[in-house]
């Protein structure tokens, strides 16, 4: 049945959205998932902590309780100890609940300019990851099989070129 999706308020949608967008930038998590220290299974283990995050603030919300991020460091800290086996010492997940709680704010209110800007930046980055994949396998294609040092001047101006398009495609 997707008639509950269906009926999902908007501001909602975007929360939701912007929790997945926010642990995306997360560093300490993404190398989790990188690298797969909760398991096999740490991209479901990663969704299911967006919908966990996102159950904790409906609580809070229920209770007419405003989510404050001391209300979700703990929970981000539980989550990352017991499906990630990660323990921080850097703080950041002071960090990331304040971004939290502001996209929840911003929500609420209908705003979702945070979150359509965190979407434009996470496609720039994919975009640019993609393309710079791409022309390092053409580039691999095209050197010959001795090696030759003549090509390096090409792939600098290439990379260098790469760089300032993800610049470019960042500030916009």
């Amino acid at each position: 049945m997707e008639t509950p999706q269906a009926k999902m308020h908007p501001n909602k949608e975007a929360f939701i959205e912007g929790v997945d967008l926010i642990l995306g930038r997360w560093t300490a998590l993404e190398l989790a998932v990188q690298n797969e220290w909760g398991g096999a299974d740490v991209h479901e283990k990663r969704d299911d902590m967006v919908d966990e995050i996102v159950e904790h603030v409906d609580k809070l919300v229920a209770k007419r309780k405003t989510p404050e991020p001391t209300d979700l460091q703990e929970l981000l800290l539980d989550i990352l100890e017991t499906d990630f086996q990660v323990s921080l010492d850097d703080g950041s997940e002071a960090e990331v609940a304040r971004h939290l709680c502001a996209i929840f704010a911003e929500c609420k209110a209908g705003n979702f300019s945070t979150v359509d800007k965190l979407a434009e930046e996470r496609e720039a980055r994919e975009r640019s990851g993609a393309a710079a994949s791409a022309a390092g396998m053409s580039r691999r294609a095209e050197q010959p099989q001795g090696g030759s040092g003549g090509s390096d001047g090409s792939d600098s101006s290439d990379g260098s070129q790469d760089g300032s398009d993800s610049d470019a495609s960042m500030q916009e």
